[in-house]
């Protein structure tokens, strides 16, 4: 039998539109739509320039980039590339070819209106009632800042290699007093010379990051990216690396908040990550918050108490054990109305010290038991309770209540981050700066609700609701979220005739 063949590369065929090389149903016009979608101007994109060259516009850019998020495709010179031969940018750019510096500089200098349009399009998905708004999980992930593990210095560090190349230069200083008693030759000299001027020179460059590290009050510096920092990674390894810390809804796991920090705890972060979604979503009732053990933190979830969040998290393990886990701390029970604590065995243990100091022991009793060595160590036990053992119990409780919801937090929000880190090539920042980094994200997360809102709505319901936003967006009446909601849910010839009146 025969083979499939070819055309000729040489036949010449009619020619045809740049429309008909993309179906009607392929995703990039979702991209397209939705982009022309979005007032630009006033997400603060720049606008183009009266004078000198012809700029090129910004939504093609944000296009070129949402589209190079989405498929992994993140390098200015690669998106380059692929404007030469992927049938889908040629078509959602109309054959336009920036170079990779005007790419690459678009991404640099916008980094807040990245965040800007990352929260507008959250904006859409909550008119859209593609958000549940009642229960949400957060979780931090730590990804690589483009900054070189040897480029990163501690106190620490810098005070040892400096000690280091202090023994060198004592080193090279009697080697070169060697040399003159023995009346070496002149290039040898020259070798070792040139050795202790570069010793000298970096022994400089140290101690200016040392100086700088004691004015700043800071214990590290990296000398790429100034705002990265030493951060253990899922490996198990240390890495320079951001916290990013993101918040997702339960409904449709669609990310609605998302924040940058070079703190490598999660200590703090719970409640500036909910009133962040409180205030973003303009939620004036309650809501459920599901975090895991690393957001245990008492100053933290007093704070969210008082904003009226509910908070479901895992307790730490215990730091001081009992040889026998039934005689954990967690074992013994508090008595508010006497202030006291009962052990496993019945007895009470009566608080101690200053006014102050929450320490309960009960010497005599342990003396006596029979069960001291499963208890403790040492002669007595000894219960050093911390200020915050109310919101402790408190939210040790509620999460006993609700095991089965809690149970759904890697669902909800660690499918994001593994979907970006993986499928969307996002274990590394190109970026570099806090501030620049942000906008990164920004994009990351867009991107990510995208790719999910289309599984969640299809092709064909979202391109209705998005012509819905074009139009709105022409005749200037988007101005609330409830009214692009409205528009998107009634059908075509409804929305078309509602639309025009009064135009």
């Amino acid at each position: 039998m025969g083979t499939v063949q070819g055309l000729n590369r040489n036949q010449i065929f009619m020619p045809s539109s740049l429309d008909e090389s993309i179906a009607a149903d392929n995703q990039v016009r979702v991209l397209d739509a939705l982009v022309d979608s979005l007032d630009l101007r006033k997400l603060g994109f720049p606008e183009p320039s009266a004078i000198g060259r012809p700029s090129y516009a910004a939504n093609d850019l944000l296009k070129l980039y949402l589209y190079g998020y989405l498929h992994g495709i993140r390098s200015s010179r690669k998106l380059e590339a692929e404007l030469l031969r992927n049938v889908e940018l040629i078509w959602m750019l109309r054959r336009l070819k920036p170079d990779h510096k005007t790419i690459a500089d678009f991404r640099r200098k916008n980094p807040k209106p990245f965040q800007k349009a990352f929260r507008e399009f959250v904006a859409i998905l909550d008119g859209w009632g593609l958000l549940g708004k009642e229960v949400f999980a957060i979780d931090g992930t730590k990804i690589k800042a483009s900054n070189n593990k040897k480029l990163n210095f501690s106190k620490k560090k810098l005070a040892d290699r400096i000690a280091r190349i202090d023994e060198k230069i004592t080193s090279f200083v009697a080697e070169l007093e060697k040399n003159d008693n023995a009346e070496e030759t002149t290039a040898q000299r020259v070798n070792v010379e040139e050795a202790l001027a570069s010793l000298k020179e970096r022994k400089e460059e140290y101690e200016a990051y040392l100086s700088l590290l004691e004015r700043a009050g800071e214990n590290e510096i990296s000398k790429v990216d100034p705002d990265s920092r030493l951060m253990g990674n899922n490996r198990g390894g240390v890495d320079v690396c951001y916290n990013v810390q993101s918040a997702v809804d339960a409904k449709h796991c669609l990310a609605v908040e998302v924040n940058v920090t070079n703190n490598p705890s999660d200590h703090g972060q719970l409640s500036v990550m909910s009133k962040r979604v409180k205030k973003r979503l303009k939620i004036k009732r309650s809501f459920t918050v599901l975090a895991d053990k690393g957001y245990y933190n008492g100053e933290d979830l007093l704070r969210c108490k008082k904003n009226k969040i509910i908070t479901i998290v895992a307790r730490q393990k215990v730091g001081r054990e009992a040889p026998d886990k039934e005689y954990n701390a967690d074992k013994f029970t508090y008595v508010e109305n006497k202030d006291c604590y009962l052990c496993p065995l019945g007895q009470v243990l009566e608080r101690t010290g200053t006014k102050e100091s929450r320490v309960y022991q009960n010497k005599k009793a342990c003396e006596e038991c029979p069960e001291r060595a499963k208890c403790t160590t040492g002669s007595f036990k000894r219960l050093s309770i911390s200020h915050y053992q109310k919101i402790f119990t408190a939210t040790d409780k509620r999460l006993l209540e609700n095991l089965q919801l809690y149970r759904r937090r890697q669902m909800i929000v660690e499918h994001p981050l593994g979907t970006i880190k993986r499928s969307m090539n996002g274990y590394y920042f190109l970026l570099r700066t806090i501030k620049k980094v942000r906008g990164e994200v920004a994009l990351l997360f867009f991107a990510y609700n995208l790719k999910r809102v289309q599984n969640i709505l299809g092709q064909k319901e979202l391109m209705k609701r998005l012509a819905a936003l074009l139009l709105c967006l022409y005749f200037g009446k988007a101005k609330t979220v409830a009214r692009l909601h409205l528009l998107a849910s009634e059908g075509s010839q409804n929305t078309h005739s509602k639309s025009s009146e009064g135009y």
